[in-house]
């Protein structure tokens, strides 16, 4: 990522949705915490969307492994899930561009229940926990947030000219 092409960016959006994950509502009933959105996969697949030859499975698997360390996570998974969503993005970035909010508000939510079984399976087999309702709480406010993340994050990145060979912000002029 060259910080002078928007860069920057890309690596300060992937913090701000790490700091979200990992920052604990002062008010509410404990269970609110199941309903947390995936805010590493929204962000991940919007740049996969949007940015492609910026962002890519590398790229998603080392943020991931930040993200691990960060909230003391098994290290890796959280990066498998974000390369696995990025790879989604990418591959079908030119006909995902093309579709709707509602339409990729299903993806999305495709994408993060995939990303939910594989967490919580993993997390089972290493007898950490498991939890049916914490798979489908965040699966569908992922999916919901993603419309408000995809607008935000576009209007930014055209001001800041993120450049990307393709995808929904295009060629640099």
């Amino acid at each position: 990522m060259n910080p002078l092409y928007g860069g920057w960016l890309i690596l300060a959006s992937l913090v701000c949705a790490m700091v979200l994950a990992v920052v604990r509502l002062p008010f509410g009933p404990d269970w609110l915490a199941w309903l947390r959105p995936d805010w590493a996969v929204a962000v991940m697949f919007f740049w996969g969307v949007a940015a492609p030859s910026r962002v890519g499975p590398m790229s998603a698997w080392i943020a991931g492994l930040f993200f691990d360390v960060l909230v003391g996570g098994p290290l890796g998974l959280t990066g498998i899930c974000l390369a696995l969503a990025t790879y989604v993005a990418r591959r079908f970035e030119e006909r995902l561009s093309l579709y709707t909010f509602l339409q990729q508000m299903a993806v999305v939510l495709g994408i993060a229940a995939v990303v939910q079984v594989v967490k919580r399976s993993a997390l089972f087999v290493l007898d950490v926990e498991w939890s049916t309702l914490a798979v489908f709480g965040p699966m569908f406010t992922t999916a919901l947030v993603y419309p408000l993340v995809a607008i935000l994050l576009t209007n930014v990145a055209r001001r800041v000219n993120v450049r990307g060979e393709s995808g929904q912000l295009g060629a640099a002029s």
